[in-house]
C-alpha cells in the first residue's frame, strides 16, 4: 500500500555509503600503489630521502624496505641543490638535456611522480650505451628549470631546443659545444687536440686570415679612411 513517503532519502543515504565505501577502497590502493614504486626506486639505487619526496611514504617505512631489498641501508648522501656537477663537461649537459627532453613528454601522460622517474630513467638507461647520471642527478633536472637556475633556449648553430644557464657568450647546445671542440667555429675544419693549454676556437689558416683583416682595419683607421 502506498504510503505517500518519498524513498529519496534512501537511496540518498545508500549513495552516500556506497561513495565512502569507494573511498576507503582507493586509500588502500593508493598506499599498495606508492609501495611498489618505493619497491621499484630502491632497486634503482634511489636514497631514501628521494623515496619518501616521490611516494609520500613515512622515513620509517622507506627505511625499513632497504635491507631486505638491497642488504644494506640507504645510499648516503643529499639531492644535489646546484648545477655544478652537470657543467664540468658538455658529455653531463647532453645526457641531462636528454633526460629533459623524456621528462616534457611523460610528464603530460598523468602518471605519479613517482612513476614518471621511474620511467624516464628506464628510458634514459636503454637510449645512452654509458650513463653519466645517476637516478638522483636525472631527478634534479627539471629541477632546474622550475627553481629558473637553467631555460630554455635555442642554439645559435643548430638552431635546436635545449636547456642550460644562460651565457654571455651567445646561446649554444651542448652537442653543438661537443663538436666545435674538435672544430674550427669558422669554416669548420678539423683541428687537432691538445689537452694542455687553452683550447682554440678557429683553425690557424682562418686565424691568420682573421689577424690579416684586422691589421687591414686598423691601418684603414690609422690613416683617416672610414
Amino acid at each position: 500500500m502506498y504510503t505517500g513517503i518519498s524513498d529519496q532519502p534512501v537511496a540518498l543515504g545508500a549513495e552516500r555509503d556506497r561513495d565512502t565505501n569507494i573511498a576507503g577502497n582507493i586509500e588502500p590502493l593508493n598506499q599498495a600503489r606508492n609501495t611498489l614504486e618505493a619497491v621499484h626506486l630502491v632497486h634503482m639505487g634511489a636514497r631514501a630521502a628521494l623515496v619518501c619526496q616521490l611516494t609520500g611514504l613515512t622515513k620509517k617505512v622507506v627505511g625499513g624496505l632497504y635491507p631486505p631489498l638491497t642488504g644494506m641501508p640507504s645510499p648516503p648522501g643529499q639531492v644535489p641543490f646546484t648545477d655544478t656537477w652537470y657543467l664540468k663537461s658538455n658529455q653531463r649537459l647532453l645526457h641531462a638535456n636528454v633526460v629533459w627532453h623524456l621528462f616534457q613528454h611523460l610528464e603530460q601522460t598523468g602518471r605519479s611522480a613517482a612513476s614518471v622517474l621511474i620511467h624516464v630513467y628506464e628510458a634514459y638507461l636503454e637510449i645512452v650505451d654509458a650513463p653519466l647520471l645517476t637516478l638522483t642527478r636525472a631527478f634534479f633536472v627539471p629541477r632546474l628549470v622550475s627553481i629558473n637556475a637553467w631555460c630554455e633556449q635555442a642554439c645559435d648553430h643548430c638552431d635546436i631546443s635545449y636547456i642550460g644557464p644562460l651565457s654571455h657568450d651567445g646561446s649554444i647546445c651542448p652537442a653543438c659545444a661537443e663538436y666545435f671542440n674538435h672544430r674550427c667555429r669558422s669554416c669548420g675544419t678539423a683541428m687537432e687536440y691538445h689537452r694542455a693549454g687553452r683550447r682554440k676556437a678557429v683553425c690557424s689558416g682562418c686565424y691568420k686570415k682573421q689577424s690579416r683583416i684586422r691589421k687591414h682595419l686598423k691601418t684603414r683607421v690609422t690613416n683617416g679612411f672610414p
